[in-house]
Parts: structure tokens; C-alpha cells; sequence
């Protein structure tokens, strides 16, 4: 392994380990606050105070700017050290395929032209059926979600989440499987199809034009400078709207919002 690889991995590892304990970190602090702010209820049926909240989060805060430090640091060396050319690009099947039908005519060999038709209808089915599947998994979460008597009082807050995660969580789980299979069905697909659509559009001749226009917008988008320059510039214009919305007033705004829906709206008081 080279030394620029040994850096890349090794802060990889530091930043992955770092992000994960800020992780456990916040949700503990989000189970203290919760499971304090229930006592607190139940005590006195008072919600916790902005105070509260923000003396909570004040606990996390160095650690959160030193993760994000973390960040920008790992970004810079990403770009000062970064990792060895592939030999050669990985290619997508789909997106291959997806240029090359555009290119296809029925004229060229109707037999062949014929089998892809047919496979393509076979496509659509399965595109269909996962947009099915997926508008009816919406249409369960919505229609649990919206129905009142599965919400009812604080005390019973935890049977109502359990609920909740037992109606909502499978519904959500199986159109997510629905959407990984026909991802894997697209590839399969594209790659049987490949070698009799390369066939048709073989004889096709391209504009030499087409081709040197791609291989330049290609090349630009490609070259690791214009990407380091889009991700700056867009690094540039969230920093110049974060600062903008803390002059205007709209962080405390915002704040002041948060904390109202979470200790007043869904529970966590």
C-alpha cells in the first residue's frame, strides 16, 4: 500500500470511528433529555425549558465543531493525497444500454429489434409493479399515521411508538427490498440485452461530432479540479446562507420552532 493510500485509509478509519461516537453521543444525550423531560412531566405536567434543551446541547457542542473540523481537515488531505487512477472506468450496464436504444432502429434487423421490444415490455411490468407496491406501501404508513385512535394519550407513548414501528416499519422495509430487486433485475436486463442491441447499432455510424462533444463534456465533468471547484463553491454558498440566516435572525427562529415541535408536539416533553 502506498503512503498517500496509508494516509486516506488510516484518517478514514479516525473519521468513521470519530463520527460514530459523536452518534452514541447524541442519542445518549437525546434519551437523557427525553427520559428526564417524562419524569419532569409526570412530576410537575410541565414541559423543560429552552434553557434545559440548550444547557443539553450545549454539552455536545465542542466535540461537534472539533467532528466538523474533522471534516474540512479530511477533505483537504482527500485532495492533497489523492487515490491512484483506476485502470479504466467501471461500466454501467444500464446507462450503456440506455444510449445505445436511443440509437437503435427497427430497420437494421427486425428479429433482433423484435426480442428487445419484447424484453422491454417484460421491463415495464416490473417497473409498474414496484410503483405499485411502493404507492401502496405509502398509501398503509399514510393511513396509519393519520388515524387518530392509534395516537392517543402521553402515558401510553411507548406502546404508541412500538405500534407505530410494528405497522409502519415492515410496510417501508418491503418496498425498499421491491426497489433493490428490480434495481438488480434493470442491470441483469440491460447486461443480456447488451450484445444483440450492440449488433443493431453496429452498422450505425456516429457523428464524429456527437462523439468529440461527449468526450469533452466527459473529460471536464471528470477532471477531479472541476469537481474540487463545484464542491468548494457549493461549500462557499451554504457558509454565505448559514451566515445570512444568523444575521437575520432565522437560526433562533428556527431554534425556537424545533424546540416547540419536539417538547410539544410529538412527545419528547
Amino acid at each position: 500500500m502506498e503512503k498517500r493510500d496509508k494516509i486516506r485509509f488510516y484518517y478514514s478509519v479516525f473519521l468513521g470511528v470519530f463520527t460514530a461516537v459523536i452518534g452514541v453521543l447524541f442519542l445518549a444525550g437525546a434519551a437523557d433529555l427525553y427520559y428526564s423531560g417524562v419524569d419532569a412531566l409526570q412530576a410537575t405536567q410541565g414541559m423543560y425549558s429552552r434553557a434545559e434543551v440548550g444547557a443539553r446541547l450545549g454539552e455536545l457542542l465542542a466535540p461537534l465543531i472539533l467532528w466538523v473540523i474533522s471534516i474540512i481537515l479530511g477533505a483537504v488531505i482527500f485532495e492533497l493525497f489523492p487515490a491512484a487512477q483506476k485502470r479504466g472506468r467501471v461500466r454501467d450496464d444500464v446507462k450503456l444500454y440506455s444510449r445505445l436504444r436511443r440509437r437503435a432502429s427497427e430497420e437494421k434487423n427486425p428479429d433482433i429489434y423484435a426480442k428487445i421490444k419484447q424484453y422491454e415490455r417484460v421491463r415495464l411490468g416490473v417497473r409498474l409493479f414496484a410503483l405499485a407496491f411502493c404507492l401502496l406501501s405509502a398509501a398503509m404508513c399514510i393511513t396509519y399515521l393519520a388515524t387518530a385512535s392509534h395516537f392517543t394519550s402521553l402515558a401510553e407513548l411507548n406502546q404508541n411508538i412500538l405500534g407505530m414501528v410494528a405497522n409502519v416499519l415492515p410496510w417501508v422495509g418491503a418496498a425498499l427490498a421491491v426497489l433493490i430487486l428490480e434495481a438488480v433485475f434493470e442491470a441483469m436486463f440491460a447486461k443480456k440485452l447488451l450484445p444483440s442491441l450492440k449488433t443493431i447499432v453496429g452498422s450505425t455510424d456516429t457523428p464524429p461530432k456527437f462523439e468529440a462533444q461527449a468526450e469533452r463534456v466527459s473529460a471536464f465533468f471528470n477532471n477531479r479540479w472541476t469537481i474540487f471547484g463545484i464542491r468548494l463553491a457549493v461549500f462557499v454558498l451554504a457558509v454565505t446562507f448559514i451566515g445570512l440566516g444568523i444575521a437575520n435572525g432565522g437560526a433562533q427562529s428556527v431554534l425556537i420552532k424545533a424546540i416547540n415541535i419536539c417538547t410539544e408536539c410529538i412527545g419528547l416533553g
